[in-house]
């Protein structure tokens, strides 16, 4: 009995380590110049980039808390003041999220990053 090893090893892209995102619908890309497996665009956005998008995203939160915090300084009526409070209970996890995503994206292949338990397997 013989056993052959074939010249190309499959290897299974869901067991890699995605390099990057693709730009236009957000799929997996695994090598600079790969095609996304979603819409056969070619492209690639690199974490460091997609740190830039979870930024501009946590603006308009912020604005809007800063916004919220203002106008629960100036409420007189408690039904108001209630619903201030349980909007901006809604908002803050989000940009807490948002800036640690940023933060995570922005130095996830720096060495000696300590990444949060939360966002690792």
């Amino acid at each position: 009995m013989t056993i052959t090893i074939e010249q190309n090893l499959y290897i299974d892209p869901q067991a890699q380590i995605p390099a990057g995102y693709c730009e236009r619908c957000g799929g997996e890309l695994y090598a600079p110049g790969s095609i996304c497996s979603r819409c056969e665009r070619r492209g690639f956005l690199p974490l460091k980039e997609l740190s830039h998008g979870y930024q501009a995203a946590a603006q308009p939160l912020r604005r809007r808390l800063r916004e919220l915090r203002q106008a629960l300084e100036d409420a007189e009526d408690p039904e108001k003041i209630w619903h201030i409070k349980r909007r901006i209970a809604e908002l803050t996890p989000m940009l807490t999220q948002m800036n640690e995503l940023a933060d995570l994206t922005e130095h996830y292949y720096d060495r000696g990053y300590w990444r949060s338990e939360k966002y690792t397997l």
